[in-house]
């Protein structure tokens, strides 16, 4: 258990850094090739091609959304575990996460491919990006379960202190993604079909990587007969733990239906364009804040298992100064060159004139979002998903969509991008106030267990 030492004793900081660096870099080379996929599809097949795969955003949201639950919700647990050094309940919790994604990955497959024409309806698909949406929505849906025990195998391995294994279960298949997207797209000609394949080869390459490290022991999981024995009140924890992220992407999901809704009765496949590129540079400047929320995880799990209550709030404190300043630099870089960002994804006129002010009212308050991402994994991390879930909640669903309705009612197709500033700040408020409560219980807790 020497991993669980180091997390109890080490250095804060570098220790972050370590775990950190990875999970960004591995987040960000997946943003990357989500990128490309878009580049490819704007430059060689035109804005209904692109609007196509915007239309198709919620779809991957709901296949993510299965795989982090049981994902996030698993390794948490694991690292409680392991601070209480109760490996055959950290064994059990692989086991129980590994068979959660793989049922819950492949209802989802069935499901969406059996409903695809009426799926995609629902999300707003215009007439003339329906079969380029209809085209990669088929060949993606076959990917759920791929997508799902990627993300179980990169979280175990990470959690169990190898971050640049688990940073490489993702990158291995996203290299190969952007490799096949030039192969399929700009040689082969293969369109949105070509990067839908290309999606799943790569999700399918990192799923066996990520099974091949933990069969070889390269994990703190140990692999036995029982490791695999379904327990239900293991499994509702493995839910409850993950439900936020849950949330988190099913709500994106839903967003982007709502977002491709107003604004492609405001401007056509133009705007709905334009919201690809924003949905897409999003995913790129928060990268950082996902990474460090990651790699915090095991940290702040580890040390609350064992009742090290001050050493947590340590690490979020560190983590969020960290958090807040690689953000930072990121989001000056969006507000100073809309222009070459948008011009990247081939835009054209009609989408700069949209796109410039969309993408910097959009970001215009962006680095507090590396706090709240940072808050809902503390709370998750320390298997409290309650304050998670109503941070998460209140700022996807509840505050983020009556704001996309009222908004353009004031300012027009702008007012569209300003919801999403407004939600954010709203609940980094509302994050402070949790954060503050919490830390009075823990050190309350920390003070009576040593008197």
């Amino acid at each position: 258990m020497n991993e669980t030492n180091s997390f109890l004793t080490g250095k804060l900081f570098p220790m972050i850094l370590h775990y950190s660096v990875p999970a960004a870099v591995s987040l960000l080379i997946t943003a990357i090739y989500n990128i490309v996929d878009r580049i490819f599809v704007g430059n060689f097949n035109g804005t209904s091609a692109l609007a196509g795969l915007s239309i198709c955003f919620p779809l991957s949201y709901m296949m993510m959304a299965f795989g982090l639950t049981c994902s996030a919700g698993g390794s948490s647990l694991f690292s409680l575990f392991a601070g209480k050094g109760e490996q055959k309940q950290m064994n059990r919790t692989f086991g129980n996460a590994l068979i959660l994604v793989t049922v819950f990955e492949l209802l989802l497959s069935v499901l969406l491919l059996v409903f695809a024409d009426p799926i995609l309806r629902i999300f707003g698909v215009t007439e003339t990006a329906y079969p380029y949406a209809l085209a990669y929505y088929r060949i993606v849906a076959l990917g759920c379960l791929f997508q799902g025990l990627t993300q179980v195998f990169c979280d175990f391995v990470r959690v169990s202190g190898r971050p640049v294994l688990g940073m490489c279960v993702t990158g291995i298949g996203a290299a190969a993604n952007i490799l096949l997207d030039a192969l399929f797209v700009a040689v082969w000609g293969w369109g949105v079909a070509g990067v839908a394949w290309a999606t799943v080869i790569g999700q399918m390459l990192s799923a066996v990587f990520g099974a091949a490290l933990v069969w070889k022991n390269q994990t703190q999981v140990e692999i036995e007969r029982a490791t695999f024995s379904f327990d239900p009140g293991l499994s509702k924890k493995i839910v409850s733990c993950g439900f936020a992220f849950w949330i988190a992407q099913m709500a994106m999901g839903l967003i982007s239906l709502v977002y491709n809704s107003q604004l492609g009765s405001c401007g056509g496949d133009t705007a709905i364009s334009v919201y690809a590129v924003v949905a897409s540079i999003m995913t790129f400047v928060i990268m950082p804040a996902s990474g460090i929320s990651q790699g915090i995880q095991p940290i702040v799990g580890n040390n609350f298992g064992a009742g090290k209550h001050r050493r947590v709030m340590a690490a979020l404190y560190q983590a969020s100064a960290l958090s807040v300043g690689l953000t930072c630099v990121i989001w000056l870089i969006v507000l100073f060159f809309p222009e070459a960002i948008l011009q990247a994804f081939g835009a054209s006129e009609e989408m700069l004139e949209i796109g410039v002010s969309g993408l910097r009212t959009n970001f215009c308050i962006t680095p507090v979002l590396g706090f709240i991402m940072l808050a809902t994994t503390f709370f998750q991390s320390i298997a409290k998903p309650v304050p998670s879930i109503v941070i998460t909640l209140l700022r996807q669903i509840l505050f983020l969509i009556p704001f996309l309705f009222l908004f353009p009612l004031l300012w027009g197709i702008n007012g569209i991008f300003a919801a999403q500033p407004v939600s954010d700040a709203l609940a980094f408020f509302l994050s402070i106030l949790l954060i503050l409560r919490e830390k009075r219980i823990l050190y309350d807790g920390e003070d009576h267990l040593g008197s």
